[in-house]
C-alpha cells in the first residue's frame, strides 16, 4: 500500500511539470514613443531597435512605434534620427522591464535644459528666445582636438540710437559671444539669439577659419564642429585642394558656374560643371556656388592639409525671372548719363561697377551704403531683404527698389545676378530728395536703384 502511494505522488510530480513546461510563454505587444523634447514634437521616422532581440522598426508620423509577439523580460531600446546627427550624439537608449505590455516606452531626444546645463555648466537656462551652438574644434592634419581655440560666434541686430526714454535713430550693431575650447576641443557659445544668421569663426595663433554662416533657426540647440590649419604659426602656410561637380536638379552639367571661398577667391566650372581649386587655405571654408537664373548653393567644406576634398553641388532654376525681362525705355548712354548727373549733384549715395565688382555678393555692396540695412535670409547671404534707414526718424522699412528703372516688389530679383553685372547703385534716403525721373508712387523712406551693365549698354 505504502509502494502504491509513493508511485502515485511520483507520477504526480512528474506529469505535472512536464506539463507546464510544454506550454509556450505568453508573448506580448510593446508599444512606444519617439519623442523631440528639444521641439516639443513627436519624432516621426526614427529607427528603434532591440539591442536583446536583433529586432528593429520605425516609428509613425506621430512618433508611435511597436513590437509585437514579445517575450516578457528586461530589454534595451535604442533610437537613432537625423536629429541625434546634427546634434552630434549617437542616439538614445532605454532599459525597460517587460510584463503585460501595457507600459509606454519612451524614447526621447534630450531637452534643452538637459543639454544646456551639460554644455554651459552653472549658466542660468535662459528664456526662449535664447540658445547655444556648440561643436569641437580639430586640427587639418592629425585631427587632434585643439585646446583654448578661441571661437567667435557673432550676429547683427537692429538697435535704438539715443537715450532710454528718447530713441533718436536705429542703426546696425554686430553682437560678438566669444569662447574658448576646453582640453578636448570642445566649445559652446552660450546665449545667442533665435531667428537670427549667426557667423561662426575659430582662431588659433595665426590659424583661422573662414566666416561660416548658420543659417536663421528657431533651433535653440545647434552644433557646428570646425577644422584649424594647427597650433604652429607655420602651419598657417598649409594647403589642400577641392575638386567638386556643379550640376543642375535634373543632373545637368552646369558650365560657368561661379564658385567663391569666404567671399574671396573665385573659381569657375568647365563645360562638364566641374572645377578644382588648388592651394586652398586648410581648416572649414565656405563655399558658395551661383549660376545665373539659378538658386545659389552654399557649404561647409573642411580643406585638409594636403588632400583634396570633393564638393558636389545641386542648383536649382529659379521660376520667378519676369521682372529681370523689362527694361527701362531710352538709351542705355542716356541712363548712364543721368546717373553720372545725379551722383554729381550729391543728394543720394551712390557705388559703381569698379567698387561693386571688388565685392563677393551684392548684399555685402548692398552692407556699405549709408541706410541700407540687409536682412539676408540665406546662409550664403545671396537671398535678402533691403530695409532702408530714413536719415531722420526711428521707423526703418523695405525699400522701394528699382531695376533698371522698373520698380520691383521685393530683392528676389537680385538674387539671380552677380556684382560684376551691375554697372551702378543709388541710394537715397528721404523722399524729398528722390530724383524726380525716379520718383514711383508712394516711395516711403526712399529709393535705392539698382542699374545693370546691360541697360547702361542698350
Amino acid at each position: 500500500m505504502r509502494a502504491r502511494r509513493f508511485l502515485c505522488a511520483l507520477v504526480a510530480v512528474l506529469c505535472v511539470p512536464v506539463a507546464a513546461f510544454a506550454q509556450p510563454a505568453k508573448r506580448v505587444t510593446v508599444s512606444g514613443l519617439a519623442f523631440d523634447s528639444l521641439r516639443g514634437t513627436p519624432l516621426a521616422n526614427a529607427f528603434v531597435t532591440i539591442a536583446e532581440r536583433s529586432r528593429s522598426t520605425t516609428s509613425d508620423a506621430k512618433g508611435r512605434f511597436v513590437f509585437d509577439t514579445l517575450p516578457p523580460g528586461t530589454y534595451t531600446f535604442a533610437m537613432q534620427h537625423a536629429v541625434f546627427d546634427s546634434l552630434g550624439l549617437s542616439g538614445a537608449t532605454s532599459r525597460a522591464v517587460v510584463t503585460d505590455g501595457r507600459a509606454l516606452v519612451t524614447l526621447a531626444v534630450p531637452s534643452f535644459t538637459t543639454l544646456w546645463r551639460a554644455v554651459c555648466g552653472d549658466v542660468p537656462v535662459p528664456a526662449r528666445d535664447t540658445g547655444l551652438v556648440y561643436g569641437s574644434i580639430h586640427d587639418a592634419k592629425k585631427h587632434d582636438p585643439i585646446a583654448q581655440a578661441t571661437v567667435e560666434v557673432s550676429w547683427l541686430d537692429l538697435v535704438n540710437i539715443g537715450t532710454a526714454k528718447v530713441a533718436t535713430g536705429v542703426t546696425q550693431r554686430r553682437w560678438r559671444n566669444e569662447t574658448q575650447a576646453d582640453a578636448r576641443g570642445g566649445y559652446a557659445a552660450c546665449g545667442v539669439p533665435l531667428n537670427t544668421q549667426l557667423r561662426v569663426r575659430a582662431s588659433y595663433l595665426s590659424n583661422v577659419t573662414g566666416l561660416i554662416d548658420l543659417p536663421s533657426s528657431s533651433d535653440r540647440v545647434r552644433r557646428r564642429d570646425l577644422v584649424l590649419a594647427g597650433t604652429l604659426v607655420a602651419d598657417s602656410a598649409r594647403r589642400g585642394a577641392v575638386l567638386g561637380v556643379v550640376t543642375s536638379a535634373s543632373g545637368a552639367a552646369v558650365a560657368g558656374a561661379r564658385i567663391i571661398v569666404d567671399d574671396a577667391t573665385e573659381s569657375r566650372t568647365d563645360t562638364t560643371g566641374k572645377f578644382l581649386m588648388r592651394a586652398v587655405r586648410t581648416g572649414s571654408r565656405q563655399f558658395d556656388v551661383t549660376a545665373i537664373g539659378m538658386s545659389p548653393f552654399s557649404a561647409v567644406v573642411d580643406v585638409m592639409s594636403n588632400d583634396t576634398v570633393f564638393l558636389s553641388a545641386t542648383l536649382r532654376r529659379v521660376t520667378n525671372l519676369e521682372a529681370m525681362n523689362v527694361i527701362a525705355s531710352g538709351s542705355g548712354s542716356r541712363l548712364a548719363r543721368q546717373f553720372d548727373e545725379r551722383r554729381k549733384l550729391g543728394f543720394g549715395s551712390a557705388l559703381d561697377s569698379t567698387l561693386i565688382g571688388q565685392r563677393g555678393t551684392l548684399s555685402a555692396a548692398f552692407a556699405g551704403l549709408p541706410g541700407v540695412i540687409v536682412q539676408n535670409q540665406s546662409a550664403n547671404g545671396r537671398r535678402f531683404n533691403l530695409w532702408m534707414l530714413p536719415s531722420t526718424g526711428t521707423d526703418q522699412c523695405l525699400a522701394t527698389l528699382l531695376l533698371d528703372g522698373i520698380q520691383q516688389t521685393d530683392s528676389e530679383v537680385l538674387n539671380t545676378l552677380y556684382p560684376a553685372e551691375i554697372a551702378a547703385i543709388e541710394v537715397y534716403q528721404q523722399r524729398l530728395t528722390v530724383p524726380a525721373e525716379l520718383m514711383r508712387k508712394d516711395p516711403k523712406c526712399g529709393v535705392i536703384a539698382v542699374w545693370t551693365k546691360n541697360a547702361f549698354r542698350r
